[in-house]
């Protein structure tokens, strides 16, 4: 379980910042007003066999015609509701003999189903959608196929016009050659085969997400998938790594932004030049080199960490390991601390300060997953523990005892967690603390004394992540379990620092895996991230850019003001706040107003530096930054992001939004293309950040920032409502076959890809003859990304945005102008009936 301190922390700060609720905030007590939109019922509502072969034969139109429906419905009972299984059949034979995937189609392909367990009528047409790359094992409830049968690859259509067939099949010698079409028709339609799965029913929605799946596999009609049809030729062609990473899009501007970051790096360290001691290039230099000196980082091993861990063997109290973990933040900064985990960030009671915010150890695992004595990932995560804690000194016995005694702590931490609801509303979590109240809430621990000696002040402001949780936490503060704060102290040490040290441990508890040389890059980017970014800047980030980009964020937050002018179910009282929110958004764009630089002395190894020093220096200096900063007022000006991350943020609770340098590039923002190809892109990125602003969770901040209701009671009903309704838009809708989308969990971020396109096509409409074509291509060609179905797979489970092929297609079939553009109607793939699209800002 390759988690640490670090990675623990960064989670929770970035979740401070940049955090999405979802639909909670104020109670309001009215009742929703008779516009009040709902998904229509005939999406979940039972198809008949008919209906669906109906359906699936218009969706084939275009890559299977004149596919017949007397030899659709061979078989079945058109009156009688479908199953899943019989969808699947019915789509099979509409659709014709399936290619083998090639390309995207192949990286995105489910594994192959083992069909033992269908019935035989079946297994002809299952079979075809397998080996075409559209039927997932899920999907029916049948196990993976062991062993991948041989394939053959066959051509596949390539452009994105209106459509293109499939190999030509003769439906009729297809037909004979199903066993279904021997089949008793009884067999094929009572039901009475299968699993529960197989004879789950089949509503319009359900047919709507499979026949998306051979859309996507085509990638030739732009009618049915916007998305698979403009970027198919550069998604085929993608190769992609082993590593399990994502290629295209933004992954590919990371790389390339890498390589020129490394770039100018190695001709800062190969320069051969004597740079003045302090300035940004004798930093980049010495700490680079400082990761390579291997032999000097082996020698060493564990021994600079020996004082620290020393400190906390010999501790006989609390205070005493108070004392312990107080050396180590002083000297290691913040990640040296592994009881009190914190971080600074803005007050959402009043946004003008800050506060520290306090975190409980994190629970890895689930309540059922701790008890469960053979969880796999439990005991990989027991047996990781053990390692650190026998690399901090203590044996093989007293490692598994304290492992164990920490995870019966997690255990406890995960059953006192609070609820997704009960986080969800920001003005429900109000418990405040100070070094001195702690004392009287874990009295034995006497946490004021550790906090004072790290520079707090005796009555600084506090405030916890989740109260429940940090409530169970403290009761665990006690002399009987002195050794086990001890032990997590320790291990906080070796997972936190161990990829400094030497090699061994960097590959064994820091996950070092790469060259050296990689690691001398994030080291750089990591820990002189404004002294690598001004030199980025200066050399890739024209003025002119930040100029256009600046003009275009007033253009995209009038056209906000202007949406927001004309909603109709939304009192006048509730406008104006809103509008005071869009008047007092601060802006950020490119890199700081003042650049940050590391004030740690670096140190080249001739000079008696390490890899090690330069990073402890370097932290606890972010650390002393961070409390002098609680004793003075928040300044939203500050540039939170390195200059050269592609990626864009809108912290909400300093109402502010930031568009680094590195996210101003090509497929995003290009000086060479048309005024609608940037809109399409950064354009809707911007209006994107903007939009969070207003999600579910922006709308809990009022326009300084601060957690305030601000919302008529009527207008925050029928916004949660709006909500709901965005949710069931996306729920389900896939990322590849059996790999479907959690519409609650990517709420906030599809409620802000919809408001980026609204946005948009608000400044559009004031255009001569604008490019719509140019437009909504732009806006597909960013979202581009090339996984292999495991990456899909875990990306579903753990990223908040919808996947990228919905955040084109979904977001795009909410609007007119894209139906209009290209002649898109009911019947095709991408078409969304008015009554179900989603128009919230």
């Amino acid at each position: 379980m390759k988690t640490t301190l670090y990675a623990k922390l960064m989670a929770a700060s970035l979740s401070l910042l940049l955090a999405l609720t979802a639909c909670m905030g104020p109670s309001p007590n009215k009742n929703t007003s008779s516009t009040t939109p709902t998904p229509i019922e005939t999406a979940t509502k039972p198809m008949t066999v008919g209906a669906l072969a109906d359906y699936f034969i218009q969706a084939a139109d275009d890559y299977h015609p004149g596919a017949d429906r007397v030899g659709v419905l061979e078989g079945f009972d058109e009156a009688e509701q479908a199953t899943w299984l019989q969808m699947f059949v019915i789509a099979s034979r509409a659709f014709g003999q399936l290619p083998a995937p090639i390309g995207n189609g192949k990286n995105t392909a489910p594994p192959p189903v083992d069909l033992t367990d269908a019935p035989e009528w079946a297994w002809s047409a299952l079979r075809n959608l397998s080996n075409g790359g559209v039927l997932a094992a899920s999907d029916l409830g049948l196990p993976e196929l062991e062993t991948a049968p041989e394939t053959t690859d066959q051509d596949a259509p390539t452009s994105d016009g209106e459509g293109m067939s499939a190999p030509e099949t003769d439906m009729t010698d297809n037909m004979e050659s199903d066993p279904a079409k021997l089949a008793d028709p009884k067999d094929a339609s009572s039901g009475e085969d299968g699993n529960d799965k197989m004879n789950a029913l089949v509503t319009r929605k359900d047919a709507e997400i499979v026949a998306q799946r051979f859309f996507q596999v085509f990638g030739t009609n732009l009618k049915d998938n916007f998305y698979a049809a403009v970027n198919k030729g550069e998604l085929d062609a993608l190769e992609l790594p082993g590593d399990g990473s994502t290629m295209g899009g933004s992954s590919t501007v990371v790389a390339n932004t890498d390589k020129q970051l490394h770039d100018l790096i190695l001709e800062i360290v190969h320069s051969g030049e004597d740079y003045p001691q302090g300035s940004a290039r004798q930093k980049i230099r010495d700490l680079y080199q400082s990761v390579l000196a291997l032999e000097e980082r082996n020698a060493a091993g564990v021994e600079p960490l020996r004082k620290y861990l020393d400190a906390v063997d010999a501790a006989k109290n609390f205070s005493e390991l108070n004392a312990a973990i107080a050396l180590a933040v002083k000297e290691l900064g913040n990640f040296g601390n592994g009881i009190f985990p914190m971080v600074a960030v803005t007050d959402t009671q009043d946004s003008s300060k800050k506060v520290m915010q306090l975190m409980t150890m994190y629970p890895m695992f689930t309540p059922e997953d701790y008890a469960d004595p053979e969880n796999g990932m439990v005991k990989e995560y027991r047996e990781g523990m053990i390692s650190q804690l026998m690399a901090a000194g203590e044996g093989r016995p007293e490692a598994e005892q304290l492992a164990d005694g920490i995870l019966r702590m997690e255990k406890a931490l995960a059953e006192n967690a609070s609820s997704a609801e009960e986080m969800g509303s920001l003005q429900s979590q109000s418990n405040r603390y100070t070094p001195t109240s702690l004392d009287e809430l874990m009295p034995q621990a006497k946490p004021s004394e550790l906090l004072v000696a790290i520079g707090l002040k005796a009555d600084a402001r506090m405030q916890v992540f989740d109260d429940k949780q940090f409530a169970a936490y403290a009761t665990w503060f006690t002399e009987e379990n002195l050794e086990l704060f001890k032990a997590m102290q320790k291990s906080a040490l070796i997972s936190g620092f161990s990829r400094y040290l030497s090699q061994e441990l960097a590959e064994k508890f820091g996950y070092e895996t790469g060259a050296p040389e990689e690691a001398a890059n994030e080291a750089v980017q990591s820990f002189l991230s404004e002294e690598l970014g001004q030199l980025y800047v200066e050399r890739y980030f024209p003025a002119e850019s930040k100029a256009e980009v600046e003009k275009m964020v007033r253009m995209m937050i009038e056209a906000f003001k202007t949406r927001i002018s004309r909603l109709d179910w939304m009192e006048e009282s509730t406008k104006q706040e809103a509008m005071k929110k869009l008047d007092n958004i601060t802006v950020l764009i490119g890199y700081p107003d003042q650049w940050d630089f590391n004030n740690a002395d670096i140190k080249s190894v001739a000079d008696g530096g390490s890899y090690f020093a330069n990073v402890s220096a370097s932290e606890a200096d972010k650390w002393q930054k961070a409390v002098q900063g609680l004793d003075e007022p928040v300044n939203p000006r500050r540039f939170p992001m390195a200059a050269f991350t592609v990626n864009a943020a809108a912290s909400r609770n300093t109402n502010t939004l930031i568009f680094p340098a590195g996210i101003l590039q090509a497929p995003f923002y290009d000086k060479n293309a048309s005024f609608e190809a940037n809109l399409g892109a950064i354009g809707s990125t911007i209006a994107h950040e903007i939009t969070h602003m207003f999600d579910d969770g922006g709308a809990q901040y009022d326009a300084t920032g601060t957690v305030r209701n601000w919302w008529a009671d009527s207008d925050y009903t029928h916004f949660q409502t709006l909500c709901k309704k965005a949710e069931h838009f996306y729920d389900g809708y896939e990322a590849a076959p059996g790999i479907p989308a959690n519409g609650k969990e990517t709420l906030s971020e599809n409620i802000s890809d919809i408001g980026g396109v609204a946005c948009g096509l608000e400044v559009l409409s004031t255009m001569e003859n604008p490019d719509y074509d140019a437009f909504f291509r732009s806006f597909a060609r960013q979202w581009l990304r090339a996984g292999s179905y495991e990456t899909l797979a875990g990306l579903a489970q753990s990223d908040v945005h919808a996947p990228n092929i919905l955040r084109t297609n979904r977001v795009l079939s909410n609007f007119q102008e894209f139906f209009d553009t290209y002649g898109i109607q009911p019947g095709d793939g991408m078409y969304v009936a008015p009554e179900d699209r989603i128009v919230i800002w």
